[in-house]
């Protein structure tokens, strides 16, 4: 079995210490942790060779997220108490993302890692029930509705997946993946990936 790769991003030699520790106790998923970095080890290095970026400090994020590969084959799981650290990571390009509270025990923090490795979205339990508790608001139409192969490339980037990654996925070029994204900006009234997943979730053509 292939470990899971992680490189532990974290203020002081003592946390850094502390997760490798963390996560070496872990009995139900194999990781290994291949770097670390933080306030005291320089800056965040490349990070091609992790699968999943651990940060334990949400001041380090921004830094972290310019280091993170922009193909969406990694993923970050962010040590935080604050629940709004969510959607920045759902901008980045990743591959699968979470937030996990910094007391998290080992075993939570080592299923959060594998969870995230695998492309999913780890919430934390209180923002998860406030999501599902939330009533559901009317729908607004579009007034020209996506393609059908628009709706599936807005999807993907919901997803987080790159270009590239996309026109992997649908079997099209990027060239023709960029045209799409272009064309769907525009049904969107929108310049950007996060506005638009944003704004197809508030159209009710994506699901978060």
């Amino acid at each position: 079995m292939t470990p899971t790769r992680v490189f532990v991003v974290a203020p002081t030699p003592t946390m850094r210490a502390g997760l490798r520790s963390m996560l070496a106790a872990v009995e139900t998923a194999d990781l290994l942790v291949v770097g670390e970095a933080g306030l005291s080890a320089g800056p965040v290095p490349p990070l091609s060779g992790a699968d999943v970026v651990l940060v334990a400090d949400e001041e380090l994020l921004e830094e972290t997220a310019l280091s993170v590969s922009e193909d969406g084959t990694q993923s970050l799981l962010l040590l935080s108490e604050d629940e709004g650290e969510a959607s920045r990571l759902r901008t980045l390009s990743l591959r699968g993302w979470g937030v996990v509270p910094p007391d998290a025990p080992s075993e939570e923090l080592g299923a959060a890692v594998a969870a995230v490795a695998h492309g999913l979205t780890v919430l934390p339990k209180s923002l998860a029930e406030r999501l599902l508790d939330e009533p559901s608001t009317a729908v607004e139409e579009l007034a020209e509705p996506l393609t059908a192969r628009e709706s599936e490339v807005l999807d993907l980037l919901g997803h987080g997946l790159s270009n590239k990654m996309i026109a992997r996925e649908l079997h099209i070029s990027e060239h023709t993946v960029k045209f799409h994204i272009s064309s769907l900006y525009s049904k969107l009234a929108v310049s950007n990936r996060a506005e638009a997943v944003s704004q197809g979730a508030r159209h009710g053509l994506i699901s978060l």
